[in-house]
């Protein structure tokens, strides 16, 4: 109370309403709530600070001196790096989820793109098309606890879900639930482990291959070096029996004529 902003010096009454509210025990309880499930995120939400998804748009278009991305393309950039330092946006960065912030981010991302490849195409660029906030509601699996799944207060979706599953054909996707974010870590911790158990049994392929082959050199070297053994001692008696040494000529000789 002692210490009011300055947007609301003028507005006491505000003030203290606001400060009531934050020392409920209701919102101390909302608060604490919001603190665990930040507690479970892995890694930091995003770049963009203070600013929202439009105004890191324009930092990052000023910086760089570009245009402003699209803003599919800019929630990926603010999930990946600060404005001066990210990159402009690929489809390809999807396939790498260690860039990103968080598993949740990747995941809306990569969700929003299949979904509409799904629905509308394998020519489906989320880059270049413009952004569907219906295909946000299905591939966010609606408004899960009131926000939508991407740019959530900067671009609303009009119609809910419901609405939005009234329109759709038997033959269209089946609409599925937001995955929660303890399934997205432990889908991305199966993965890992997975990925993990495939390089070590790929090493021990690559070792067994490496001692098999310095097991062949080996025995093909001894083999060489026993066939040359072996033709060393041919020609040696191949020697003595077609052209014996003098002292052998004589001593054949006298035995010949003793005879």
């Amino acid at each position: 109370m002692q210490v009011p902003p300055r947007w609301c010096v003028d507005k006491m009454d505000c003030w203290e309403a606001l400060v009531d509210v934050w020392c409920s025990p209701e919102w101390l309880v909302e608060q604490q709530s919001a603190k665990d499930k930040r507690d479970q995120m892995e890694g930091v939400p995003h770049h963009q600070g203070n600013s929202n998804l439009f105004e890191y748009g324009n930092n990052w278009a000023h910086h760089h001196k570009k245009p402003v991305p699209s803003l599919f393309d800019l929630y990926g950039m603010a999930h990946m790096a600060p404005y001066k330092k990210a990159k402009p946006f690929t489809e390809s960065d999807l396939d790498h989820l260690e860039s990103f912030t968080n598993i949740s981010s990747h995941h809306k991302l990569v969700k929003y793109r299949d979904e509409g490849k799904a629905r509308k195409g394998e020519d489906f660029n989320p880059s270049q098309d413009p952004f569907d906030t219906e295909l946000v509601m299905i591939s966010g699996g609606g408004r899960s606890h009131g926000s939508q799944g991407i740019s959530d207060g900067l671009i609303r979706c009009p119609k809910t879900l419901p609405q939005i599953k009234k329109r759709l054909s038997s033959s269209d996707p089946q609409i599925t639930p937001r995955a929660r974010l303890a399934e997205l870590a432990m889908a991305a911790l199966v993965e890992k482990e997975r990925l993990k158990t495939q390089t070590l049994l790929e090493e021990a392929k690559r070792e067994a291959a490496e001692r098999e082959r310095e097991m062949e050199e080996r025995t093909t070297k001894l083999l060489e070096e026993e066939r040359n053994r072996n033709d060393n001692a041919n020609r040696a008696l191949y020697k003595l029996i077609v052209a014996p040494p003098p002292m052998l000529q004589i001593a054949s000789a006298t035995t010949v004529s003793l005879i």
